[in-house]
């Protein structure tokens, strides 16, 4: 707190009373103290994406304005959250020559995430299988598991599809993301939360967005209005459909109500992708080198 009351004087900030918010401190509620862990503004302001709090970054800390959010529906506050993303992959897009490293590379993590889902959910049929009495969430789940391994499998055959594809192009679309996108994180227009951010392919963003958000709002409107200002290429959309349609592991546990909750609402979660997946209208650009 030393450090931080020393780099207040220096920039002539008093204040009078101040709260401790995860990793940031409130002064006043009018600016926000936190370490800054990334050089990430000039590129965008240099980019003329401007959806970020005014702030100052001096002796490794930001001092950013404090925002005091606007009430609105939540799902109006999506809505914009997807247009200002879409912006800002837009305003900082650019092609990256493909190298074996950067696929392969890609490639070999969902692959392992992929046998790491199905190594679990195998493991977890075991267990249900050897038990004298199968608990009711392991009956849940052994009722249902062919749906389980048949989004595994055909993700799996996606990734090989999405490999092969991407080893015919001489480029791959990278993009400022923000790599950690919640509601939370967007007040006012303004995206706060920066120090994960990271060059990367686009769908990322949209990607973590709708595993956390599937079942709160029209992701085909969402995806719909997000390619309206920003188009989505063919193994981009490959990609977005393969990483979303991964099952998620259920984290079984003694509470046996909370792990039939948890095992039907992935099983919700692989019903409603599948229905996404099936349903949506993209309107993705052809591959161009």
């Amino acid at each position: 707190m030393k450090e931080i009351n020393e780099l207040l004087k220096k920039n002539n900030i008093r204040y009078s009373s101040f709260r401790k918010k995860g990793s940031s401190i409130i002064f006043d509620n009018k600016f926000v103290v936190r370490k800054n862990k990334t050089n990430i503004y000039d590129y965008l302001s240099y980019r003329n994406f401007n959806n970020y709090p005014n702030l100052k970054i001096d002796d490794g800390y930001e001092i950013v304005e404090y925002i005091d959010e606007i009430d609105i529906p939540k799902e109006q506050k999506m809505i914009d959250l997807i247009e200002v993303i879409s912006s800002l992959h837009k305003k900082t897009n650019y092609y990256k020559k493909i190298t074996d490293n950067i696929v392969d590379n890609i490639y070999n993590e969902i692959k392992q995430n992929i046998e790491e889902i199905k190594n679990y959910y195998d493991q977890l049929m075991l267990e249900a299988e050897s038990s004298v009495y199968m608990r009711p969430s392991y009956y849940l789940l052994a009722r249902n598991i062919s749906n389980i391994y048949k989004v595994i499998i055909d993700a799996s055959n996606n990734l090989e599809k999405w490999y092969k594809d991407i080893n015919e192009l001489k480029s791959i679309r990278v993009s400022i993301i923000h790599n950690n996108l919640s509601l939370e994180h967007f007040i006012n227009n303004k995206v706060i939360s920066w120090d994960k951010s990271k060059i990367s392919i686009p769908i990322y963003d949209l990607v973590k967005l709708y595993k956390n958000t599937y079942n709160e709002y029209d992701w085909v409107e969402l995806i719909n209005i997000y390619e309206n200002n920003f188009l989505l290429r063919e193994e981009e959309h490959l990609l977005f459909e393969l990483l979303i349609s991964i099952p998620n592991k259920v984290d079984i546990t003694n509470i046996e109500i909370d792990n039939v909750i948890k095992i039907n609402e992935e099983l919700n979660y692989i019903k409603l992708t599948n229905n996404f997946i099936s349903n949506k209208n993209f309107k993705y650009t052809k591959n161009e080198e």
